[in-house]
């Protein structure tokens, strides 16, 4: 069997260097080599200007699926208006008109589409944990970017369930909302343990709306209280929303006063 040689002394390359070290060091080790070459857009490759908000140029960030489009305040569906003229009790896409929905507001980067849906793809299943930094500083552009952003007091991203925490290696939702706290200065605290699974559920994705539903049934459980909490609930994906919003209940259950999705993307 051949080997490749490696002379003395020399580093291996990036790629498996950071595979040798513990995901901690792993974030560590990404900022240092931010000093040493101009990061890249996560999307088209450009390379960003210094200090750049955000890990994607505004090329691609003008051009983010359905970045244009209007959505509901509450469920982040897209709308036929834009701007959007949904209300807090009114939602012309019939998303959010479920009693009770614990989200008090929902906000998405973009559509669940391409070229932005590869990226998300890329961290939960091809184990690229540098993406979480771009999609957790786009998260926080697009906060910010809002007329009257609402106050957040903490970010708690949706948990895995044990197995799959352990079969992945780290939760995306909480890669990015680590990366969104960074990128507003680590003014909100990451509550990493506060929301947790009881137990692992069945993939959503291959199960229907009602199947859905009744897979996330009592699936969540808070470890303390929220009273008077206003919480950012950080996840990757929302699509029929079953996920997000028994976490918000569960959170709502705990004493949060608010409960806002922070969502990358959103599907139709």
């Amino acid at each position: 069997m051949s080997r490749t040689l490696r002379a003395p002394g020399l580093p291996p390359p990036r790629r498996i260097l950071m595979r040798q070290v513990s995901l901690r060091a792993r974030r560590h080790l990404g900022r240092w080599l931010d000093h040493l070459a101009p990061r890249a857009c996560a999307l088209c490759g450009t390379a960003l200007a210094a200090g750049a908000l955000s890990g994607v140029c505004t090329g691609c960030l003008l051009d983010l699926p359905g970045a244009a489009r209007g959505r509901c305040p509450r469920c982040a569906l897209p709308t036929a208006e834009s701007p959007c003229l949904c209300t807090a009790d009114s939602c012309t896409a019939n998303s959010c008109a479920a009693d009770p929905w614990p989200l008090d507001a929902a906000l998405a980067v973009a559509d669940y589409a391409p070229p932005f849906d590869r990226l998300i793809h890329a961290l939960k299943f091809g184990r690229q944990l540098a993406l979480a930094r771009p999609l957790g500083e786009l998260l926080a552009t697009a906060w910010l970017g809002q007329t009257d952003p609402p106050v957040l007091d903490c970010l708690i991203p949706v948990p895995l369930g044990p197995e799959r925490l352990r079969t992945r290696g780290f939760n995306q939702s909480l890669e990015m909302a680590r990366a969104m706290s960074r990128c507003m200065g680590d003014r909100l605290p990451v509550l990493a343990h506060s929301l947790a699974r009881r137990r692992d559920t069945p993939e959503q994705s291959r199960l229907g709306l009602a199947q859905r539903r009744a897979n996330l049934t009592d699936a969540f459980i808070v470890h303390g209280r929220l009273e008077g909490c206003r919480v950012g609930l950080v996840d990757d994906v929302m699509t029929s929303g079953s996920t997000v919003i028994a976490a918000a209940q569960a959170l709502k259950d705990a004493g949060a006063v608010r409960v806002t999705a922070l969502l990358a993307a959103r599907t139709d």
